[in-house]
């Protein structure tokens, strides 16, 4: 066999590996223009690229769509655009090319330590892979580690409480929101509101707004010290319980809730429960 069937039957078997991720649903869709380049360089063979996520109605994954623009393009010349995990390829797919540029899309579940690459063909058979974003250089590490990037959660502790007979004071403790960092468009997502409420019976008897969340360490993290919030408490029973809960509404619409502790009324007193 001649090295240009050879070359030809390769291309046919890369069509059908399409190692696709299941579990997807309909993308999101959003008004912002999809060419914000969310990640960018060149290479000796690219003269640039881009890698644009588009994320799905649940955080189980994303699309990411590849373009690539070679530095010199012949008409037997292919693209591959190929993603791996701990090694093993996960997806891949043969690039389209529309006389300017190499265009693919692969759907990746949620996971982290991915790998992108682009497979260059010539019409004599030969390859060359380019790595365009990985760990060890890597250009946009929200694709990288997927999973954490696309995580969107709330979480409250109190510390102390005390109770004066009638109103409940949070004396320490910490609410932290996490925003997801893959996004359509580039889009931003940031707390809208976030309020910590108060249930007896399972219904909210008062609730307070926690202002001014500060940026943490961690890339779209933010947290806020709780002191000095107050609650009235109602009229109680021995063995009667209080719930307090964080809500935290994003600007994308989305609203994360958390459990932030129990209290319940025994021998006049109110008492935080443990665990």
């Amino acid at each position: 066999m001649n090295r240009k069937k050879c070359f030809a039957l390769a291309l046919a078997l890369m069509m059908l590996v399409l190692a696709g991720c299941g579990g997807k649903e309909d993308p999101v869709q959003t008004t912002q223009a999809a060419q914000s380049t969310l990640a960018s360089g060149s290479s000796p063979e690219l003269s640039s690229f881009t890698l644009v996520p588009t994320t799905w109605s649940s955080p189980n994954g994303a699309t990411v769509t590849l373009t690539a623009v070679p530095v010199s393009h012949d008409d037997d010349d292919r693209a591959a655009f190929v993603v791996r995990l701990e090694g093993e390829e996960v997806a891949s797919v043969l690039c389209d090319w529309d006389g300017t540029q190499y265009t693919g899309s692969l759907d990746l579940n949620a996971a982290d330590g991915y790998c992108y690459y682009v497979i260059l063909s010539d019409g004599a058979g030969s390859q060359t892979e380019i790595p365009v974003n990985t760990p060890t250089d890597p250009i946009d590490e929200s694709l990288i580690d997927m999973a954490s990037s696309l995580e969107s959660y709330c979480n409250i502790l109190v510390d102390s409480s005390s109770f004066d007979g009638s109103t409940l004071t949070l004396e320490g403790g910490t609410l932290q929101v996490q925003v997801p960092q893959i996004t359509n468009g580039g889009e931003t997502i940031v707390c809208e509101k976030a309020l910590l409420l108060l249930k007896f019976n399972e219904e909210t008897i008062a609730q307070e707004e926690v202002t001014d969340l500060v940026q943490a360490d961690l890339p779209g993290r933010f947290e806020k010290a709780l002191s000095g919030v107050s609650f009235s408490v109602p009229a109680m029973e021995d063995d009667q319980q209080l719930k307090l809960e964080a809500e935290v509404t994003l600007s994308n619409g989305h609203v994360l809730t958390a459990p932030a502790g129990t209290w319940y009324y025994l021998d006049g007193d109110l008492q935080q429960a443990v665990g």
